[in-house]
């Protein structure tokens, strides 16, 4: 009876210390998965923080594009305004040798 128990005892041990070791390897698996998940969240965040930045430069230079060219409209418009009033002094001189 004795050698019974003690062969139940054994086979019990044997099998708690496999599920053990069995455990304790998926254990160390999930740390490196969480290790790896870890870096990858940490290198996600520096690109995202990254792109936010290039984001905010290009919307600055979007707003200077646009006032860029609205300085340059302003220009062009005076330009074709100083071109028309020349061209009707021009004209008016023009009609005026012909009488």
């Amino acid at each position: 009876d004795e050698i019974k128990h003690k062969d139940f005892c054994v086979d019990e041990f044997n099998t708690n210390q496999l599920q053990t070791e069995k455990k304790e390897r998926e254990k160390s698996d999930l740390i490196a998965k969480i290790e790896d998940l870890e870096m990858t969240i940490k290198a996600l965040t520096e690109a995202i923080a990254k792109l936010k930045d290039e984001i905010a430069e290009m919307q600055v230079q979007m707003k200077r594009a646009g006032e860029d060219m609205e300085k340059e409209n302003k220009e062009l418009q005076t330009t074709v305004a100083d071109q028309r009033k020349t061209e009707a002094v021009t004209d008016g001189q023009s009609n005026v040798r012909r009488m």
